[in-house]
């Protein structure tokens, strides 16, 4: 079954859970009104994004003395526009969410120092410009803790896609890409402090798998490198999301938002059964690259890494 079709079955099914029954009888378009709503939930989200790539730049066990170790991450932030639509029915007491963002860096890079048989070097090290993407979809049973605490228990589906992009034109759109999906468990709490501002709180645990997708051969500042046994090599993504806010209601229909939101996963390689090949290179990017040096082969080892954003945000909330 292809995603989008998960997507809208997982919609269409939530929907039918919490449908009205057969003994029901229909709802006037005032009471319509007054017992839901649909709300949309705009963003002006910062995000720092710390990738995989850069969390294994060094490893933390490798010795008491690494032979690599790195500088804070530049060039890794962005201003992106995420979305949150929701269906809430205050009658029924359910609430059904879906949001989307997709963050791109394209020249992050650090000091990256390295104990070479030649001696110590220092050197500006480029990551390879990449994107994440994340889709979720959330059902919940609301619970009225008291008369300005509300309680959302519940959970549904992620989707995240992650790409490396290539080094150089000549090798395509992107060298890695996974695509995953899994499920996740999710509460919410909103406090009404005074009339107009109340406290969000929200929490997701995720777990995410899927297929990687990888294109030969790949092409780094000094490498030229060829890869064996790629087939049947997977992703997953292990962690959380954190979401705290402030909101005021300054219209009957409108709220202002100000808050912080982490998402902290663990990205890992499964079924890495990986042979690389490779051979030094000189002048890549210039109209006369060459390949030096002898082949050379690596039997690499994939650990499990960080892959993080966090940041702050403004918000604009319609209900309609």
């Amino acid at each position: 079954m292809k995603p989008n079709r998960i997507y809208i079955f997982l919609v269409f099914f939530s929907w039918g859970i919490f449908a009205e029954g057969p003994g029901t009888e229909p709802q006037t378009p005032e009471e319509k009104t007054k017992n839901s709503k649909w709300t949309l939930l705009l963003k002006r989200q910062t995000y720092n994004y710390l990738p995989y790539e850069y969390s294994s730049l060094t490893e933390k066990n490798e010795s008491f003395v690494p032979t690599r170790s790195s500088t804070a991450l530049k060039e890794n932030g962005k201003v992106l526009i995420p979305f949150v639509f929701g269906y809430e029915n205050l009658a029924k007491g359910f609430k059904l969410e879906l949001s989307y963002f997709e963050i791109e860096i394209v020249n992050a890079n650090t000091l990256l120092f390295q104990q070479t048989p030649q001696g110590p070097n220092l050197s500006r090290f480029y990551l390879s410009p990449m994107a994440r993407s994340e889709f979720e979809f959330n059902a919940y049973k609301t619970l009225d803790l008291s008369r300005d605490w509300k309680f959302y228990l519940g959970g549904g589906i992620r989707n995240i896609n992650r790409y490396v992009y290539g080094n150089y034109l000549g090798q395509g759109t992107f060298k890695e890409y996974f695509f995953t999906y899994g499920p996740q468990v999710s509460i919410q709490t909103i406090y009404q402090l005074t009339q107009d501002f109340a406290f969000h709180l929200t929490m997701d645990v995720f777990y995410t798998q899927g297929t990687r997708f990888f294109k030969q051969p790949n092409l780094m500042e000094d490498r030229f490198q060829y890869s064996f046994s790629t087939a049947g090599t997977a992703g997953i993504f292990r962690g959380y999301e954190f979401d705290s806010s402030f909101s005021y209601s300054f219209h009957p229909n409108m709220k202002f938002f100000i808050g912080y939101n982490m998402i902290l996963s663990k990205f890992s390689y499964l079924h890495y059964n990986e042979i690389q090949l490779s051979r030094s290179t000189e002048n890549l990017g210039s109209t006369n690259p060459t390949i030096t040096g002898n082949w050379e082969m690596h039997l690499p080892k994939k650990s499990e890494n960080f892959d993080s954003l966090r940041g702050i945000y403004l918000g604009m909330m319609v209900n309609f």
